[in-house]
């Protein structure tokens, strides 16, 4: 009886509980710390319960609580999804305007560009991977010295490209007639190269460890395999920069926002689309995967069934040839899989 009244005690308590958390948070969209604590204890205290009706054999007790822990949480998971637009809009302002600080800082050097822009994507997929709580000052010049060789490399190369087309393009203001037919066509094929391989150069620099040249290949196959994404990340940047250089009066009108934000804004854009692409490369990297362990576990269970068949015919004395491993998937097959 004692045992009973104490669990209607109990009972009422956790549900009163339940209660206060859930109307305080249907009624405050951003509650303090103080609700996230009632709620958090709120949990601890359904859970306990559960165990100790659990313990006791009090069924209905039990299932009660399991009601109470259910609904709280439902409660929970709909609060959590209740984040105000506006604030979340606000904390990625601010990341950007630090982003696109840090990344004018940085680029201060010109060769040093190539590891500005490799921090910067990091970053943007860093922030966009649920990580909104990075030191973004800290993290962006951490990311800046860990890829800073091979993303100057990278970036003198793409000057040295840039060099060789300026000195094209010369020729063919300079010397009109068949000479700069011919180098026009060179030009035109090199742009449409230069800007297929920028699209995920320093981004794959900033996810992946590999070499200088297959990271540019990669970024030239990437680009080809995803060529709806490429156009978008190709307008996002082509787009504002090309209206701003051409128009001097656009240019010395909007000219404070590159150093503000617009290069954060483009590469937070941009990073959308190329974290969509790397999901399908690690979706077909796990496919890969998954067969070739599929291919491992498959020769390594045939090979065993042979080897088990080889030492067995020693004990039974008999005279046949040892089995191969690769003949005996063969013959299995065709046996239709009978003994």
């Amino acid at each position: 009886m004692s045992k009973k009244k104490n669990s209607n005690k109990k009972e009422n308590k956790v549900e009163k509980k339940i209660s206060s958390v859930i109307e305080e948070t249907s009624k405050n969209s951003e509650p303090a710390e103080e609700m996230k604590t009632a709620a958090e204890e709120a949990v601890y205290d359904v859970e306990s319960a559960v165990d100790e009706a659990s313990s006791d054999g009090d069924v209905e007790y039990t299932t009660q609580m399991k009601q109470y822990q259910e609904m709280l949480q439902r409660e929970n998971a709909t609060h959590e999804k209740k984040d105000p637009i506006l604030r979340r809009f606000m904390t990625a302002f601010g990341n950007v305007f630090a982003l696109n600080i840090c990344f004018i800082i940085a680029s201060l050097g010109v060769i040093t560009i190539g590891a500005a822009l490799t921090a910067l994507f990091s970053m943007c997929m860093k922030l966009q991977e649920n990580n909104t709580d990075a030191q973004i000052i800290k993290e962006y010049f951490g990311e800046f010295k860990k890829n800073f060789k091979k993303a100057t490399l990278e970036w003198l190369i793409v000057i040295g490209i840039l060099g060789v087309m300026l000195g094209e393009y010369l020729l063919v203001v300079t010397q009109p007639g068949t000479l700069a037919t011919f180098y026009t066509i060179v030009l035109i094929a090199e742009l449409v190269a230069l800007a297929l391989v920028m699209a995920f150069l320093f981004p794959l620099t900033a996810r992946y460890e590999n070499t200088v040249v297959n990271t540019f290949k990669n970024a030239i196959l990437l680009s080809l395999g995803n060529l709806w994404d490429f156009a978008k990340i190709f307008l996002i940047w082509f787009v504002p920069i090309f209206y701003t250089i051409k128009d001097p009066v656009v240019f010395f009108n909007i000219w404070y926002l590159y150093l503000l934000i617009a290069f954060g804004t483009m590469a937070y854009l941009s990073t959308m689309t190329i974290r969509n692409v790397f999901k399908k490369i690690k979706v077909t990297q796990e496919e890969e995967q998954k067969k070739h362990e599929d291919q491992i576990y498959a020769s390594t269970h045939r090979s065993g069934v042979a080897d088990k068949a080889n030492v067995l015919s020693k004990y039974t004395g008999s005279k046949n040839a040892p089995v191969d491993n690769k003949k005996y998937s063969t013959t299995k097959a065709s046996n239709g899989g009978k003994k």
